[in-house]
């Protein structure tokens, strides 16, 4: 068989995209014998020529203008380093797919954003265009729900999309750190960005949530109607009552189908210590997906730092004989004509809740008969010894309720004078 040539442009010079590069430069003798390809990087850009990198690109052709790679012939795959929703990020889209190349993009943004629209794109001009990076990292959980949707219905997708919050999360149990030097160190490392706000406020796992619900089921969500919080509420005294209780805390993306309704959601949770999500540590990240017939099937690996997301790239690139990459989404988009979205108001469980109260006589009495007059059933309550500026914490975790009775009962709670902080309310997940 003869060794097909494919000429690669890279838009995006970053972690990702010097990443790629020497993936490329080290193994594309293996990806000859292998794979019968000979990949070139035969185009680069980045906002920065100068810019110091650790890698030579000296020998490649520079583009000052990266959309004047779509129209270069020796280039057959654009790749998409560069980020954002708009802008630069969907104009190569759009480009790319009109003058019939291969598009790979590792940018949950732009595909939460406008998935369906490149997938229209790459239908109308026979091409092509992949995103597996932009999901799980290392993780190849879009060519895995292709192959578990022909075996059954998915009841639900979730897991732990975000290895900056995992990491931070981790460090916080193990070592006792603080949340604020927990994400120094995840920045030191590389697992979180200069400005980690869309990593630890449930933005970056909203996106992948979004991009998982449309290969389960079709739906196509708005990131802004997916009902998220972060982390940087979580203090170490949850972490530890967390792990008295028998449970771990741990950031969630949760989509699950029921009565043709979706209900996705992105929030902390505290979860059973003999779950098997409450393994995943560190950077990892895991996505389980609930199928009818297979049951469920959890997958992990590294969802942040610069080797998984450039393999996962270069996994895409690799899969560009692959027929079944353009055909994916309009198959699922197709089944959501009766499915609807469903807010977390309807979502029933029990909570972990935190207050800070006066250290004072019958203060635990009266917020317990708050609770009882409000018809909220407590399993357990715990007064700690953390006090601080004559301020005691108070622990209660709740029977199961609806969220949007609890919601009510905590806005009541806020008014009364004996509480002195902000409550923290996190759920507790049966998974």
């Amino acid at each position: 068989m003869s060794i097909k040539k494919i000429g690669i442009g890279i838009v995006g010079l970053g972690t990702v995209g010097s990443g790629l590069i020497e993936i490329i430069q080290k193994n594309n003798n293996s990806y000859k014998s292998k794979y019968n390809l000979d990949f070139s990087i035969n185009g680069i850009s980045a906002k920065n020529k100068k810019k110091k990198r650790n890698i030579n690109i000296k020998n490649y052709k520079w583009f000052n203008d990266p959309i004047k790679m779509t129209e270069f012939s020796d280039i057959d795959i654009i790749v998409e380093l560069v980020g954002g929703s708009d802008g630069l990020a969907l104009k190569l889209a759009e480009k790319s797919l009109i003058n019939g190349k291969y598009f790979v993009t590792a940018n949950k943004a732009l595909i939460a954003k406008h998935g369906i629209k490149i997938l229209d794109l790459s239908i109308k001009y026979n091409s092509k265009f992949s995103f597996e990076a932009a999901v799980g990292g290392g993780i190849p959980i879009i060519r895995l729900m292709q192959n578990s949707m022909i075996v059954g219905k998915i009841k639900s997708v979730y897991g732990i999309l975000n290895g900056t919050c995992n990491y931070i999360l981790t460090k916080m149990r193990e070592n006792n750190l603080q949340f604020n030097n927990a994400l120094k160190k995840a920045q030191q490392l590389g697992f979180a960005e200069a400005n980690p706000e869309d990593d630890i406020n449930g933005v970056d796992t909203a996106y992948k949530l979004a991009i998982l619900s449309n290969l389960a089921f079709g739906i196509t969500t708005k990131v802004s109607e997916i009902f998220t919080e972060g982390i940087s509420k979580i203090e170490e005294i949850d972490i530890k009552m967390a792990e008295k209780l028998g449970y771990k805390i741990v950031l969630l993306g949760i989509s699950n189908l029921k009565n043709n309704k979706v209900m996705q959601r992105v929030h902390p949770s505290l979860v059973s210590n003999n779950s098997m999500i409450s393994k995943v540590n560190n950077e990892l990240n895991t996505i389980i997906i609930d199928d009818e017939i297979a049951d469920k099937i959890m997958v992990v690996g590294k969802g942040a730092g610069k080797k998984p997301t450039s393999a996962s790239v270069m996994a895409d690139i690799l899969n560009i004989n692959d027929e079944n990459k353009k055909k994916f989404f309009v198959s699922k988009s197709k089944k959501a004509n009766n499915l609807s979205s469903q807010d977390i108001s309807k979502r029933e469980g029990k909570f972990y809740i935190r207050m800070g109260v006066d250290d004072k006589p019958g203060v635990l009495a009266d917020i317990t008969l708050f609770f009882k007059k409000q018809k909220i059933s407590i399993k357990s309550m715990f007064q700690l010894d953390d006090k601080v500026k004559n301020i005691v914490p108070l622990i209660f975790v709740t029977h199961k309720v609806t969220e949007k009775k609890i919601s009510l009962v905590l806005k009541k709670m806020d008014a009364l004078k004996k509480i002195k902080t902000k409550i923290v309310l996190l759920r507790i997940e049966e998974l």
